[in-house]
Order: structure tokens, then C-alpha cells, then sequence
């Protein structure tokens, strides 16, 4: 089989039946979405935003031997702009054609599309931790699983004589928690926000989804909500909470006081953000386990300059940034100016007081990591220390980044 076999295209409805059955191969499913699990991602995808590659060696079978598409997306900033991004996602070769440029065939394609959509950021979520630095993504938002054991948690202070948290009817549930989730958006750097077709998914709750779980249990609390299941792991109950979104620290405190009530149940699971205060508020700190910490969501930065003048920093910087970009030659050399929480960024050819590759500036700017952290891994070159400190306390943000959607 020669390169010239393998042929790119954009997805047609008679692909669908080979990608989920590729998607089921590749991401080891026991069995691949059916059919209601299929409409929903259909509803949130465009055909022409989807590219597929077959084999045409044998002109009798044309294997789909891989597929990659994106999702139209709306990111939240630092200072809380947000700005539309492709969420690259479902992306797989078949085990059967590695090491024959598929990838970057596909990845090339598609980063030439968001190029000229004007795009200046891309998003992912990574299944391994190895395939996309080369192509200048970095991993820019975290979020840590944990273990709560229900007897050992209770809540600091005065039991409050209302919780102030209702379980949500379905009515409920479809009007209030969406326009809740948005306000959460609008406050954290990297949050994602949903469309209505990703609403539809999460509120079918489909049977194939739950994998012998219960259906989603909803509270409600008029600044936030939460949703959780149960999960009966051997002889015990286990609420695993799906979601947590709160834009005020009463609603966190009232919504996991409910939780932490829960009857018949031992214990809990939660994915939170890395900065969740949840065991400070509790009398024993060690009721509450972390079970891991995981990269969620990485960027990718196209256009430096009109990243750098999208976002609000918390402090002053002047510096001269050199940016390496290998994949798409974004990079350059910037003369970068912050007063007043914005930027001003000029290319330049003075010497560079600050370098790194555009990977590293996407795990940087949404302030997952500080750049301290990476010049100590080697991956940061700094003139100065004082210039390092001052980027650091620029590019900081109040909370750490999340983008709560899985995609």
C-alpha cells in the first residue's frame, strides 16, 4: 500500500455506520453507541467539520482507517471574554495503519480549516498524554478525583434550619440548570459552555450511558446545581456526583452538605477543580481522599499576539516572548507590554527575555501551570528571575482554570 491509497475526505451520512464502529474499536468500548447515542452526537457535530480516511488499496473495501472531527465551542478567558474555539475530538487510527501519517494528514487538514476561520485557539481532551505536543497543544486546564467517606464528613458551622437546596423536577431541571451552567461559565477561565443539542445529550440520560447505574439525580440551589448517580459496588452504595457547578461558596457549602446527607450511602466519588475547598470544610480534613489528578482539557494557540490581547492579567509585564511553533509556524518574537490588566504585543527582533514553545504558552495561558513550574522542568528559559516572577503574577488567575465539559 502506497500514501496515494489513503484518501482524506469530509464525512457523508453513509460514513456514520464505520466511525462509531471505528470510535467503539479505538477508545475500548464494549459496545458501540447505538442509535439514540448516535443522534445525539450527530446533533452536535457537522458532517463538513468531520474528515474521514480510507483505504483504497483494494478497490473492493475501503476501510475508514481514521476519523477526527471538532465541535464548535465557547471558551471562557481569563477576565471572562469568551471566544469561540474548535474542540477537536473523536479522533483514532486504525491499529492496522499506524505509522502512516494518518494523524497528521488529518490534523493538518483540519488546522488549516480553523487557520482560515480566523481561529486563534484550539481545544482538546487527550485519551494519552503523548500524541498532541507535537502539534502545539499543551495540557491548560486540571481537575482532581476524590473520595469522600460519609461518615467521617461533616460540615463546619450551624447547620442551616433550610438547605436551601431542592431536588429538581424534570421541568425544573431543563429551564434552570442550563442557564445555571452558563453563569458558572462566565466566572472560570477554560470553562466550557454548552449548546442546546449538548444539553439534549446530558438530559436524555441514555439507558447504554449509565452502564448499570441509576438515572441523574438533580439539586438545585438558586446559585448553582449538582447531579449524581448511584452506583451499587459490591455489598456498597456509592453516590458518584456527575456534576458540580456553583458560582457562589454558600451554594458549594449547601449543595455538598446535602450530598454528604445522602441515606444508605458509605460513600462518594467527585471530579472537582483542582482548587475545590470542599475538605477545608469539613471538621476532618481527612474524610476526604485524592484519588487522582488528571490532565482535562488542552490548547492550542494560533495567533499569539491576538491571544495575548483576548484575556485580563492581574499584573504588570514587560517582556520580549520568543515562541517556537514546529507544526504550523505561529511563533515569532513579541514585544509584549501589559499595564492595566491588557496587553499590547508587537512583533520585534530584539533579544527575547522570555522562550518557549507554543505548547508550553498554551499549558501557561489560562494559568494551569505558572511558568516558574516549567522553567524549573527545563521547558521555560527566562533572561532574569525578575522577569520570570513578573510574567508569573501577570498571567495569574484567582481560580484555578476548569472547562467542566468531557468532550
Amino acid at each position: 500500500m502506497s500514501t496515494s491509497d489513503l484518501v482524506l475526505r469530509r464525512a457523508t451520512e453513509s460514513d456514520w455506520d464505520d466511525i462509531i464502529a471505528a470510535d467503539a474499536r479505538a477508545f475500548a468500548f464494549i459496545r458501540p453507541l447505538d442509535d439514540d447515542a448516535r443522534a445525539d452526537v450527530q446533533h452536535k457535530v457537522l458532517d463538513s467539520d468531520v474528515v474521514v480516511v480510507r483505504d483504497h488499496s483494494d478497490p473492493h473495501n475501503t476501510p475508514l482507517v481514521g476519523v477526527a472531527m471538532f465541535y464548535r465551542m465557547t471558551m471562557t478567558l481569563p477576565g471572562g471574554r469568551r471566544v469561540m474555539v474548535p474542540g477537536l475530538s473523536w479522533v483514532s487510527v486504525a491499529a492496522t495503519h499506524r505509522r502512516r501519517g494518518i494523524l497528521r494528514m488529518m490534523l493538518t487538514e483540519l488546522t488549516e480549516q480553523w487557520e482560515r476561520e480566523g481561529a486563534s485557539f484550539a481545544i482538546l481532551t487527550a485519551s494519552e498524554g503523548t500524541i498532541y505536543e507535537r502539534f502545539g497543544f499543551g495540557p491548560a486546564t486540571f481537575e482532581k478525583q476524590i473520595s469522600v467517606e460519609l461518615a467521617r464528613s461533616v460540615m463546619r458551622g450551624e447547620h442551616p434550619a433550610d438547605s436551601r437546596v431542592r431536588f429538581g423536577t424534570d421541568e425544573q431541571i431543563h429551564q434552570q440548570v442550563p442557564e445555571l451552567h452558563d453563569r458558572w461559565a462566565a466566572t472560570r477561565s477554560g470553562a466550557i459552555a454548552r449548546t442546546q443539542p449538548w444539553w439534549n445529550q446530558i438530559f436524555a440520560d441514555r439507558p447504554m450511558l449509565r452502564d448499570g447505574r441509576s438515572r441523574l439525580h438533580y439539586l438545585l440551589h438558586s446559585g448553582g446545581y449538582a447531579s449524581y448517580r448511584i452506583a451499587h459496588i459490591g455489598d456498597d452504595a456509592v453516590a458518584e456526583v456527575s456534576e458540580m457547578f456553583t458560582v457562589s461558596e454558600e451554594a458549594h457549602t449547601d449543595l455538598w452538605r446535602v450530598l454528604l446527607g445522602l441515606d444508605l450511602i458509605g460513600r462518594l466519588t467527585a471530579t472537582v477543580p483542582t482548587d475545590d475547598p470542599l475538605a477545608a470544610k469539613l471538621t476532618n480534613l481527612r474524610a476526604v481522599s485524592v484519588t487522582g489528578i488528571a490532565d482535562a482539557m488542552w490548547l492550542r494557540i494560533f495567533d499569539v499576539p491576538a491571544a495575548l490581547g483576548a484575556r485580563e492579567y492581574a499584573g504588570d509585564l514587560d517582556a520580549v516572548l520568543e515562541i517556537t511553533d514546529g507544526f504550523r509556524g505561529h511563533g515569532g518574537r513579541f514585544a509584549v507590554h501589559i499595564a492595566g490588566g491588557e496587553a499590547t504585543v508587537t512583533t520585534t527582533d530584539a533579544p527575547p527575555t522570555l522562550s518557549m514553545d507554543i505548547s508550553v504558552f498554551g499549558s501557561i495561558f489560562l494559568g494551569g501551570y505558572r511558568a516558574t513550574e516549567l522553567e524549573f522542568a527545563g521547558r521555560v528559559w527566562a533572561a532574569d528571575p525578575e522577569t520570570l516572577v513578573a510574567f508569573d503574577t501577570a498571567f495569574a488567575t484567582d481560580r484555578a482554570p476548569f472547562s467542566g465539559t468531557f468532550f
